[in-house]
C-alpha cells in the first residue's frame, strides 16, 4: 500500500487542489483508506486530491472524503466470527413487561441502558450527552459529545435528575429506585474519521469505564447491538423507533425526566431528499434519518440511542440501530434528525473494545 500511496502522492504535485467542505487526511476517511488498501486506481485519488496535512511529520495527501465510494464490505462481513464479539452480553436488551405504550416519560427500569455524560464546564459539572450501556465496561455514544470535552464522569440508572429516589405505580404497582452508579472514565475512544459541522460524519465514540458497571441492579443493562449480518442489513425505512433522553422539549427547556417518544425512520432516498438539495455529495451516507412534525430527539439528547424491538439470537429484545447525532436547529420541524446508523460501525466497535 505504501508504494501505492507514494506514486499517486508524486502524481498530486501537478494536480491542482478541490474545494470541499470535508476535505481530510486520507488516512481518516474510511473509504478512501480501504481503497488505498485494495491498491486501486490512482485516478480517484487524484479527482479527490484537496491538498497536504502537515501537522505531521510526514506529508499526508488530503481527500475530499465524499468523493469516494461508500465501503461496501462491511455487511459482507461475519463479525459473529470476531474474536470481540464474545465482549458483547447475550443478555441484552430485555424488553420491560410494564412500559408505558404512547407515553413521554419513561418507565422506571424500561431503559436500563440509558447512561448520562457528565461535562467539566466553566460553570461546574453539567449533564450535556447522553449514552448507551454496550457491556460493562463501555459506553456508546457520539463523537461529539467526546471530542475536545472534559468528561467528569458517567451516571447510570437515573431517571429523575430532580430527586434522589425515583417512584412509580400506584397501590400494589409503587415502586422505588434510589441505586446510581456514578463511574469515571478510564479511556475515551472517537471515531479517527469523526468530521464536526457542518460536514457531519463518522459521530460514533466510546467511553472505557474505570471499573465495571454492577448489573445486579434493575435499573442497569447493556442493550444489545446489531452484530448478525441478518441485523446489520434489515431494511429499517418506514419502521418505527424509538429515542429517550433528558434534551430540550419543545417548550425549549432542559426535561429533568428521562423522555421517549416513538419516530418513524425515512426510507433512504427520501432522506437524501431533505438533506442533499444543491448538493454534489450524499450527506446522509452512513446516517439514518428519523423524526416527523413535533417528534423528533434535541439538543441534550446528543449520544442517546435509536432503539427497535427486534429478534436477537431467538428472542424478542431492544437493538440499538442509531445515535443522536445532528438535525435542523429547530427540532420537531419538518427535516428529520440525523443519526449515526449503528450498523455501519459494528466492525469498529468491536475492533475498539477489550476485555
Amino acid at each position: 500500500m505504501f508504494k501505492f500511496i507514494l506514486l499517486f502522492a508524486l502524481l498530486f504535485i501537478t494536480v491542482h487542489a478541490k474545494q470541499c467542505e470535508d476535505c481530510i487526511a486520507y488516512t481518516k476517511c474510511p473509504r478512501a483508506a480501504e481503497q488505498a488498501k485494495r491498491n486501486e486506481s490512482a485516478e480517484t485519488f487524484k479527482n479527490a486530491f484537496c491538498g497536504f496535512d502537515t501537522s505531521q511529520n510526514n506529508k499526508i495527501p488530503k481527500m475530499c472524503c465524499s468523493a469516494f465510494d461508500p465501503v461496501t464490505t462491511l455487511n459482507r462481513v461475519n463479525l459473529e466470527s470476531h474474536p470481540n464479539v464474545g465482549l458483547l452480553p447475550e443478555n441484552c436488551g430485555d424488553i420491560n413487561g410494564r412500559r408505558i405504550v404512547g407515553g413521554t416519560t419513561a418507565n422506571l427500569y424500561e431503559f436500563p441502558w440509558m447512561a448520562l455524560i457528565s461535562h467539566r464546564t466553566r460553570y461546574g459539572l453539567h449533564f450535556k450527552c447522553g449514552g448507551s450501556i454496550i457491556n460493562s465496561r463501555y459506553i456508546l455514544t457520539a463523537a461529539h459529545c467526546v471530542q475536545n470535552k472534559q468528561i467528569a464522569g458517567v451516571r447510570i440508572g437515573e431517571l429523575d435528575l430532580r430527586y434522589a429516589t425515583d417512584c412509580q405505580g400506584t397501590g400494589e404497582t409503587y415502586v422505588c429506585e434510589s441505586h446510581l452508579q456514578d463511574m469515571l472514565v478510564e479511556e475515551d475512544i472517537v471515531h479517527e474519521g469523526y468530521l464536526g459541522l457542518p460536514t457531519v460524519l463518522n459521530d460514533i465514540a466510546l467511553l472505557r469505564l474505570k471499573k465495571p458497571i454492577d448489573f445486579s441492579y434493575k435499573n442497569a443493562a447493556p442493550i444489545c447491538l446489531p452484530v448478525s449480518s441478518a441485523m446489520r442489513n434489515v431494511s429499517l425505512g418506514g419502521r418505527k423507533a424509538t429515542v429517550a433522553g433528558w434534551g430540550l422539549t419543545e417548550n425549549n427547556e432542559d426535561s429533568s425526566v428521562l423522555l421517549k417518544v416513538d419516530i418513524p425512520i425515512l426510507r433512504g432516498d427520501d432522506c437524501r431528499k431533505k438533506y442533499n438539495s444543491g448538493s454534489s455529495k450524499d450527506r446522509t451516507e452512513n446516517q439514518l434519518c428519523a423524526g416527523e412534525l413535533r417528534k423528533d430527539s434535541c439538543n441534550g439528547d446528543s449520544g442517546g440511542p435509536l432503539m427497535l424491538e427486534n429478534d436477537y439470537q431467538g428472542a424478542y429484545r431492544i437493538v440499538q440501530y442509531g445515535i443522536v447525532s445532528h438535525g435542523p436547529k429547530q427540532c420537531g420541524s419538518e427535516y428529520p434528525g440525523i443519526y449515526t446508523d449503528v450498523t455501519k460501525f459494528m466492525d469498529w466497535i468491536l475492533n475498539k473494545i477489550k476485555e
